[in-house]
């Protein structure tokens, strides 16, 4: 199996740079209020919870539980995409209580079930490196 990874890139915000700036270093950054103190993701200038603007960053321990996963079997970005499938894109639940969605990596992706616990792992797709999941 190989160890490459396809991905469509994002194109980074004012709001988004500190998050993908942190991921290029390994580590993941959530905001969290100053205010209501609640964490969240992705990034965004107002807190969606109370709509406070006093927003920082800290870094996640990077675990959390599967909500839900689903595999794709079918390129949707051209031949290139072929040796990546299938793919496994899941939804976390990190222990600081944002959902992420991502995905797992090759080697866990026909183990992962909903419940179980994961950490992230950093994949390297161009000039970038992504935050991926593995099974603890």
């Amino acid at each position: 199996m190989s160890n490459s990874y396809q991905a469509v890139l994002h194109t980074p915000t004012i709001d988004s740079i500190p998050f993908w700036s942190a991921c290029n270093q390994e580590q993941l950054l959530l905001q969290r209020c100053g205010e209501c103190e609640a964490f969240f993701y992705y990034a965004r200038r107002l807190c969606p919870h109370c709509g406070s603007e006093k927003i920082s960053w800290l870094q996640s321990a990077g675990k959390g539980t599967v909500f839900s996963f689903s595999e794709v079997a079918v390129s949707f970005f051209g031949s290139e995409w072929d040796a990546d499938l299938p793919y496994t894109v899941v939804l976390v639940d990190l222990d600081e209580g944002p959902r992420m969605l991502s995905r797992m990596l090759k080697q866990d992706q026909a183990r992962v079930s909903i419940g179980a616990r994961v950490q992230v792992s950093f994949v390297q797709v161009q000039a970038q490196k992504l935050p991926f999941f593995e099974l603890l």
